[in-house]
């Protein structure tokens, strides 16, 4: 009983930390827009970006997103020592309260940067994986959000592949070698499900390019 109230309590407990609308009120308080009816609609970093035109929006978004991801998974860590369910409890609330703040309406952003806040300190690897295939998928096109989608939806792969190389990363012990990719393919499928739309707009510019008549 004990550590399921530890799991819930960490799991909750990153929800509300994640769960500050960092874009919503630094854009408020920059522009006096809303920022849940402009640009995309988002609340992170880019749609911040590009609403106000603001680098040290933008940058400032992205530093309070990553900390706030790493700060919950860091908690853990320092009050509990190695506890895999309490640690992966609040890598996934983090990003819930991100993606679905209850102060704005349950809106917000789409998880990436405190996810990689979070698995910094959990599973760096985790981390290294999803950049790569960034930075190969954003080499090849230059847009930003089929990067995203490109690296979410492969890095899952070399996760379920190579699940004792993940292993080797990691910061917490799993009971079981098959926990530490379930969590992370969960991870994945979270921030994947925040990027459903723009999947859906490339896939309509694709249909209409000149290239496929």
């Amino acid at each position: 009983m004990e550590e399921i109230l530890t799991i819930v309590g960490s799991g909750l407990l990153a929800f509300l930390v994640g769960s500050f609308p960092t874009a919503y009120i630094l854009v408020r308080r920059k522009s006096g827009k809303d920022l849940r009816k402009e640009g995309s609609g988002n609340i992170g970093t880019l749609n911040a970006f590009e609403v106000t035109r603001s680098r040290v929006i933008g940058a400032g978004v992205l530093l309070i997103d990553l900390v706030k991801g790493a700060i919950p998974v860091f908690l853990v860590y320092s009050l509990l020592g190695d506890v895999f369910l309490p640690a992966s409890a609040a890598l996934i609330g983090t990003v819930l309260g991100h993606n679905y703040s209850p102060w704005i309406g349950w809106k917000g952003g789409r998880g990436l940067a405190p996810a990689a806040g979070a698995t910094l300190v959990y599973n760096p690897l985790l981390l290294v994986i999803w950049v790569i295939f960034w930075l190969a998928a954003f080499a090849k096109t230059r847009n930003v959000h089929f990067g995203n989608i490109s690296a979410t939806l492969l890095s899952p792969l070399i996760v379920l592949l190579f699940p004792e190389l993940l292993q080797s990363m990691s910061l917490f012990t799993p009971a079981s070698p098959s926990f530490l990719p379930a969590v992370a393919v969960m991870l994945f499928a979270l921030i994947f499900l925040k990027h459903i739309d723009p999947f859906r707009q490339l896939i309509e510019r694709y249909r209409k390019s000149p290239t496929r008549s």
